[in-house]
């Protein structure tokens, strides 16, 4: 019998959103969680964090990264989470998908946002990754106020456990 697949959930976030989001995903998924922290930690606190945050992503300036407890090469798939900022995956999340890109086998994206954004944040997420994810989900502030959430975490969760359950019946096959 197979080990259970190893889960790492990765995110930034600036208002709490995609972290309460990344906590559903981790308990779902009965993986690790791993929150990506700046240097400066209270730079992108309210409204002019909420500007300078816009200014990195439109600018594509690196955020300065905290080193992480986990190691991505660790783990069978990452679930890599942001908030969308302007059409773009948060400063955060795009340095790291730059400096860790290698390190990860398999990778799936999950994004929360205003209202839209989340097809561009996902091609840069998948460009900076360099491989494409076996699954994504985008949730929307309305979404989380509402049941939609729900529905949309499950799907994500099932499509993610479908995929690692097929790439099981390929290993076993070999």
């Amino acid at each position: 019998m197979n080990a259970p697949s190893r889960i790492l959930v990765v995110f930034y976030s600036r208002s709490e959103t995609t972290a309460e989001l990344a906590g559903r995903l981790a308990a779902e998924l009965e993986g690790d969680y791993e929150r990506l922290r700046e240097v400066e930690l209270r730079r992108r606190a309210g409204p002019l964090g909420f500007l300078l945050s816009i200014l990195d992503v439109v600018r594509r300036r690196p955020a300065h990264l905290l080193p992480m407890t986990h190691a991505p090469a660790d783990y069978d798939v990452v679930l890599i989470g942001t908030p969308v900022w302007a059409a773009r995956a948060s400063a955060p999340v795009a340095t790291w998908l730059s400096l860790h890109w290698d390190q990860m086998r398999t990778v799936a994206f999950f994004c929360t946002m205003g209202a839209r954004g989340s097809e561009d944040a996902f091609e840069q997420m998948t460009q900076l990754a360099r491989r494409a994810p076996i699954a994504t989900c985008a949730v929307s502030a309305q979404d989380m106020r509402t049941d939609a959430v729900v529905e949309k975490v499950s799907r994500f969760v099932q499509a993610i456990k479908e995929a690692l359950a097929a790439r099981e019946r390929e290993t076993a096959a070999r």
